[in-house]
C-alpha cells in the first residue's frame, strides 16, 4: 500500500483546494451569466425566450464556452449546467430536454408556473443593503422592474442573497400570516417565495 509523505500530502491537498476554488468560481460565473441572459437580455446572444421563459440550450452553451474558455476547466456542457444548478444555494434554473429557463427574477414578461401554496411558513426573509433598507422602512418591499419581490425561506439564504450587494446585509423578517390576512398573495417557484409587494407594517429588521 502506498502512502503520501507529509509534504506530498500537503501539496496534493493544496492542489485539490485550488481545483475546488476554480470550480466554485466557474460555477458562480456561469450562474451570473445565465441570469443575465435568461432573466434580462436573451437578445444579447441572439436567442428568444418562449412564453414560459425557455430558451434553446445549444446557443447558450456555445456562448458560455466562447466567454469562459479562459477559465481552463474544460468544455462547458449540459451536464456542467446541471451541476451548477445542483450546487447552487437556491433553485434558480430548470433544464427540460434541450431547453433551459430561469425560474424567477425576470425583467421580461414570461409565464413561469407558480403555485399558491396551501401552507406557508410563519416567517419569510429578505436580505438587503443598508441604503435600500432606508427606503424599505417607509415604502415596504417593491418589485422595482422585476415581476415579483423575492423572499427566502430561511435567514441563511437571505443572507447569501444580501451579500451579493453588500458585505454586511440587513436581514428583514416578513410576518406572513398578518400579510396574508391583509390580502397579500404569496407564490412559490422552486424554493423561492414571491409576492407583488410587502407593505412596511409586515416587515421587521433582525
Amino acid at each position: 500500500m502506498y502512502f503520501l509523505a507529509s509534504k506530498d500530502l500537503r501539496i496534493y491537498q493544496k492542489n485539490e483546494e485550488q481545483k475546488e476554488l476554480r470550480l466554485r468560481k466557474e460555477f458562480v460565473a456561469i450562474s451570473k451569466y445565465l441570469a443575465y441572459i435568461l432573466r434580462h437580455h436573451p437578445a444579447k446572444i441572439g436567442i428568444h425566450l418562449d412564453a414560459k421563459g425557455f430558451a434553446d440550450l445549444e446557443p447558450i452553451l456555445m456562448s458560455l464556452n466562447q466567454k469562459y474558455s479562459h477559465l481552463g476547466v474544460g468544455k462547458i456542457t449540459k451536464e456542467t449546467l446541471e451541476e451548477v444548478i445542483r450546487a447552487s444555494d437556491k433553485l434558480r434554473y430548470e433544464i427540460q430536454g434541450e431547453k433551459i429557463r430561469a425560474l424567477y427574477g425576470h425583467s421580461l414578461k414570461v409565464q413561469i408556473e407558480m403555485e399558491e401554496p396551501e401552507k406557508l411558513p410563519a416567517q419569510l426573509f429578505h436580505g438587503t443593503t443598508p441604503k435600500a433598507y432606508a427606503k424599505i422602512k417607509t415604502e415596504g418591499l417593491i418589485k422595482r422592474g422585476r415581476q415579483y419581490v423575492h423572499l427566502s425561506k430561511d435567514k441563511q439564504t437571505a443572507e447569501l442573497v444580501g451579500k451579493r450587494r453588500t458585505t454586511h446585509p440587513i436581514i428583514l423578517v416578513i410576518n406572513v400570516q398578518n400579510a396574508k390576512e391583509a390580502g397579500i398573495t404569496f407564490y412559490k417557484s422552486g424554493d423561492m417565495y414571491l409576492a407583488e409587494e410587502i407593505p412596511p407594517e409586515f416587515i421587521t429588521k433582525m
